[in-house]
């Protein structure tokens, strides 16, 4: 199985945006609910655009589709500029099989290299696997938003999770 990881271009909205539609069916812990999520093409090159000039937006690919990704988006304030917040996915039939690890090592790599500091990530507390993932890979809890998502008729928490780089103090 040939898996490419790769930086994701304007020119690749529309995959992008199938990966994360078929993601927001396949799970409850994307931001989306399925059919929530509209295509507009400008928006999302945007999005790509903007996100890979101040972060980096890396794909999975499969057999020229896209069928993961990984986020970084940083700020231009002095203050901020040192954190990357991130956001993942990675469609069902592919999951445990190291790709999400793989695409947060790249990350790491990028991060190190552009003198980033904390990375920071939200997730649903019943996410367990994802928390499992993230705490492997050096991610701790830092804090807890209670009642930050409503789904399935009920409200549910989500925990900060950061790892910082380069640890000095």
């Amino acid at each position: 199985m040939s898996i490419f990881y790769e930086k994701i271009f304007p020119e690749e909205t529309k995959q992008l945006f199938h990966c994360m539609q078929q993601l927001d069916k396949e799970t409850d812990f994307m931001l989306y609910l399925p059919g929530e999520r509209v295509y507009q093409e400008k928006k999302l090159k945007h999005f790509i655009q903007t996100t890979q000039e101040n972060g980096i937006l890396l794909g999975v690919k499969y057999q020229n589709q896209i069928i993961g990704f990984i986020s970084a988006q940083t700020s231009k304030l002095a203050k901020v500029k040192h954190t990357g917040y991130l956001v993942i996915g990675v469609q069902k039939k592919f999951q445990k099989s190291g790709i999400a690890t793989k695409l947060f090592e790249k990350l790491f790599t990028w991060a190190r290299n552009k003198g980033i500091h904390r990375l920071e990530l939200t997730v649903i507390t019943a996410n367990l696997p994802a928390i499992r993932l993230y705490e492997k890979l050096g991610f701790q809890k830092e804090g807890l938003k209670k009642d930050a998502i409503y789904m399935n008729n009920r409200y549910y928490d989500e925990f900060y999770m950061a790892k910082l780089l380069n640890e000095k103090r």
